[in-house]
Formats: structure tokens, C-alpha cells, sequence
């Protein structure tokens, strides 16, 4: 009686630690991941950042530093993949830390930020980051 007490024992740890481990497994893998990128912006009318691929979610976009800090600039969510679609735009200070959330709820698909500015005769020039949920 003891071996078969001892090995029901050892039985059963070990399917209560592949349990736990499978349950961990998937719960790791079905964490979102977040991707960023930084960029030089230098415009005096418009610029574009390259077009990115999103998992769904909103998008952050965060100045870094910027020439002109008192002034506002734009910030503009279009969607490219089929008809090109304006998601959403805030407006924020071109100053350090000065950040936009665009597109709550966002479905998966292909994305492009627009900056622009509200004042004429202003040049800006500085570094952004911006962060999305990268796809699966």
C-alpha cells in the first residue's frame, strides 16, 4: 500500500504542475504586445509617418521635443488599408511630454499618424514616439 499511496502522490503533482504550467502558457500567449516607434518630424504644413500595422486598440503618441513649444500641432489617425479614413485627431502643445490617445476600440488594420499645425508661418522640427498593439 505505501508504494501505490507514494506514486498516486507523485501522480498527482505532477498533473497539478502541468496544469498550472499549460494555464500559464496561455495566458502568456494571449497577452497583447506593444510595439513603438520614434520619429523625426520636420514640417511646416504636414507630415506623414510611415504607415503601421496595429493588433486593435488605441493609438499613443507622445512629443519628445519640439522647436517650437508653445505652439499647437495636430494629430490625425488615418486608416490605409482600403479607402483611406480619418479615425481621429487630437490637438496638442508641441512640447515635451505632451501626449494624444487616438482610436479607443480600434479594430486591427493598417494606420498612418498625421501631424500638422494650426498657425501659419511655423516651422516645426523634433522627435515623437508613438505605441500601438502590435498584431498577432
Amino acid at each position: 500500500m505505501p508504494r501505490s499511496r507514494t506514486a498516486m502522490r507523485r501522480l498527482t503533482r505532477i498533473a497539478v504542475t502541468t496544469t498550472c504550467a499549460a494555464a500559464l502558457a496561455v495566458t502568456q500567449a494571449a497577452q497583447a504586445h506593444a510595439a513603438s516607434r520614434t520619429v523625426n518630424f520636420n514640417y511646416s504644413h504636414l507630415w506623414l509617418t510611415p504607415e503601421f500595422k496595429t493588433g486593435g486598440g488605441a493609438v499613443h503618441f507622445t512629443v519628445k521635443k519640439c522647436s517650437d513649444p508653445n505652439r499647437d500641432m495636430t494629430v490625425l489617425l488615418r486608416a490605409t488599408d482600403g479607402i483611406n479614413a480619418d479615425v481621429g485627431s487630437r490637438t496638442i502643445k508641441c512640447r515635451a511630454g505632451a501626449k494624444a490617445v487616438i482610436g479607443d476600440g480600434l479594430k486591427r488594420g493598417t494606420f498612418e499618424l498625421e501631424l500638422g499645425k494650426l498657425d501659419d508661418n511655423t516651422y516645426f522640427k523634433g522627435t515623437a514616439t508613438y505605441s500601438f498593439t502590435a498584431p498577432k
